[in-house]
């Protein structure tokens, strides 16, 4: 693998990864009670609630709770009987445990050779984001040690844990977030990983082959957000970085290679910092609404109009610092800004992009003046209600103040860009404490003699099968797998008379397809894919067509391939009615023919597949075309 995939020399800079995968099971029912596993496309029901963060065992509060509460956000929780229950609600107890999910994470600590523990013991992990009704996640060690082998390296495995999924987020706002609990209990299993070092490609190798890993044992639920990877992620032994939420596969080395270069930006921020001297970091705030009621600052001006405050905060020795860009994007304004956001505010204005955003160089006089400080110091208004902007003001003053630190140990997520932004302080050991409601669960001998009994065949060895069994090429088998439709591989070609390269092909290819146009992932179902191949087998229409079928199911616009065949106005053509138009072709080019040859083909075949088109195999027409044009 290539080292320019980073800008600096990741050995020489101690770059590290440590790889968390959450994994959906493809179980019968929730982890703590019998409601079964489905989304709700209806939530009728729903109740409001604001979480507070309590003090654990020892007296201590967890900061990333702290940090949470202080948004002052009222979350409000949508259900549907159909797939949540009092339980989700919290206003009934957990019910046992599901001993399919237990057994499940115990089959998966065997594949990965970690050691079973000897009793189950549920936990209670904090959370006051809204995500859990309750406050906490139920979460449980299964498994110890282990390893998986990438590319000949060995990673450690630290632990299995068998736990409950969050709530599906709806909407977020600044005074309210909403959820679904459809989600909310939904068995999974997270595997944590040693460190791995190396480049970003390295890390989603590692990542791909845990996955690849899971999905052997035939236990895992499919399709998008069933599998999310969190990254801790450091450099030069500094401090570490939470990432949350990489929901694609595909999306693990473009984030860890922006969040490594974001942390080595800001150790070259902290290197400026220090050759200033400055080695404590001062700060100065004071109300700034009055001095800016006539700027012309639109933004500013739009919020103080609106009966808004505006704080500026000053930092001496900082001037020119806060939009100092040693990568691009990679600013220590930036991080400001996503501070404000998270807590509900628009952003923050520096004094680095007065100009940009409207300022004058009067009101930059007078903010200093304000702030009693000169030229030579940063400036940053944070503005917004005033409820907010006193929490953010001193938010601000804090990042600030560990500037001369570089990197900042917090809790950041994942975007569908590939990049990353803040979302809280990193959570402490204090946010752990025993589940009362649910008692230990003893592993017994009979329980691991069964769960043995299922180990399954090592996907090396599935993958290796499918080249041997069905003449399919190397990269064609690890796509056919990595698909999650292997499974359904094997099922239609026993009954379809198709090609297993077609089969594979088809399942492989489309899906990636539509979800690159943007449709509905979760429409292109099992079922969906099944039926539209079938009838590609059967003659009802080409192959060609099965991705005008199937995007017509992804888009909503038709229920089923029956209604997509109608809608589209799909019909097979029969051979006589083929062999007409191929015949009408040939008639009408035959001096294009006896000019060119074989040269004149490309265009003969685009005339015939212009009434062909989805409604016969382009093969067949590619070899009729080519007889009747040496007839």
């Amino acid at each position: 693998m290539e080292r320019a995939s980073l800008p600096f020399d990741p050995e020489a800079c101690q770059f590290r990864v440590g790889l968390e995968v959450h994994q959906q099971l493809a179980a019968g029912r929730k982890l703590f009670c019998p409601c079964p596993i489905t989304k709700s496309d209806e939530l009728p029901l729903a109740f409001e609630r604001r979480l507070r963060p309590t003090q654990s065992e020892l007296g201590q509060i967890d900061p990333a709770a702290v940090f949470e509460f202080n948004k002052g956000r009222v979350n409000l929780y949508r259900w549907n009987p159909e797939s949540a229950c009092l339980v989700e609600a919290d206003e009934e107890p957990p019910h046992p445990p599901s001993t399919e999910a237990v057994e499940t994470a115990m089959l998966m600590a065997d594949v990965l050779g970690s050691r079973v523990v000897d009793e189950v013991h549920f936990m209670r992990k904090l959370v006051i984001d809204g995500s859990n009704t309750s406050g906490f996640q139920r979460t449980a060690i299964v498994g110890l040690g282990g390893s998986l082998r990438v590319g000949g390296a060995k990673v450690g495995v630290l632990t299995v844990t068998v736990e409950e999924d969050s709530a599906r987020v709806l909407k977020e706002g600044a005074q309210a977030r909403e959820y679904a609990l459809d989600r909310l209990g939904v068995p999974l299993v997270e595997i944590a990983l040693d460190h791995v070092a190396g480049v970003p490609e390295h890390v989603e190798a590692v990542a791909l082959s845990l996955g690849r890993a899971l999905r052997s044992t035939g236990r895992v639920a499919r399709g998008q957000g069933t599998i999310r990877q969190d990254l801790n992620v450091s450099l030069l032994g500094g401090q570490v970085v939470e990432v949350k939420g990489v929901q694609k596969l595909g999306l693990v080395a473009k984030v860890v290679r922006y969040e490594a270069t974001r942390q080595m930006g800001l150790v070259k921020i902290a290197e400026e910092v220090k050759k200033r001297g400055v080695e404590e970091v001062e700060s100065r705030a004071a109300d700034a609404t009055d001095v800016l009621r006539g700027t012309a600052s639109p933004v500013l001006r739009r919020i103080i109009q609106g009966g808004g405050v505006v704080t500026c905060v000053a930092f001496p020795r900082f001037a020119g610092l806060l939009g100092l860009e040693p990568f691009p994007g990679v600013r220590l304004g930036k991080e400001l800004a996503e501070i404000a956001r998270t807590n509900g505010l628009g952003g923050v204005i520096h004094s680095d992009e007065f100009a940009k955003q409207g300022l004058t160089e009067d009101e930059g006089v007078a903010l200093r003046a304000l702030a009693g400080s000169d030229s030579g110091a940063a400036l940053v208004l944070v503005a917004g209600d005033a409820s907010r902007v006193v929490t953010v003001a001193a938010l601000v003053a804090e990042r600030v103040k560990r500037a001369p630190l570089g990197v900042v140990g917090e809790t950041r997520a994942a975007t569908d860009e590939g990049e990353t932004r803040y979302l809280r302080p990193r959570p402490g050991a204090a946010r752990m404490y025993p589940e009362t409601d649910i008692p230990e669960i003893v592993v017994t001998d009979a329980m691991k003699a069964r769960v043995g009994g299922l180990l399954p065949v090592r996907w090396e060895e599935k993958v290796a099968s499918y080249s041997r069994e069905y003449s399919l090429s190397e990269e064609a088998a690890l796509q056919l797998y990595d698909s999650g439709d292997s499974g359904l591989f094997e099922e239609l070609v026993s009954r379809l008379r198709l090609e297993p390269s077609v089969v594979a092909a088809m399942l492989v290819e489309i899906p990636v397809r539509l979800s690159r146009e943007g449709v509905d992932e979760s429409r292109i179902t099992p079922e969906a894919l099944g039926a539209t191949l079938a009838a590609v087998d059967s003659g009802r229409f080409a192959k060609e067509a099965a991705v005008d079928v199937l995007r017509a199911i992804g888009r909503g616009e038709a229920r089923d391939v029956d209604e997509a065949v109608e809608r589209l106005g799909l019909k097979g053509m029969g051979d006589e009615e083929l062999e007409e138009a191929i015949a009408g072709v040939v008639s009408r080019n035959r001096e294009l023919i006896a000019e060119k040859g074989d040269r004149a083909f490309s265009v003969l075949m685009g005339e015939v597949m212009k009434v062909a088109r989805g409604k016969v195999d382009g093969k067949k027409v590619s070899s009729l075309l080519r007889e009747a044009m040496k007839e």
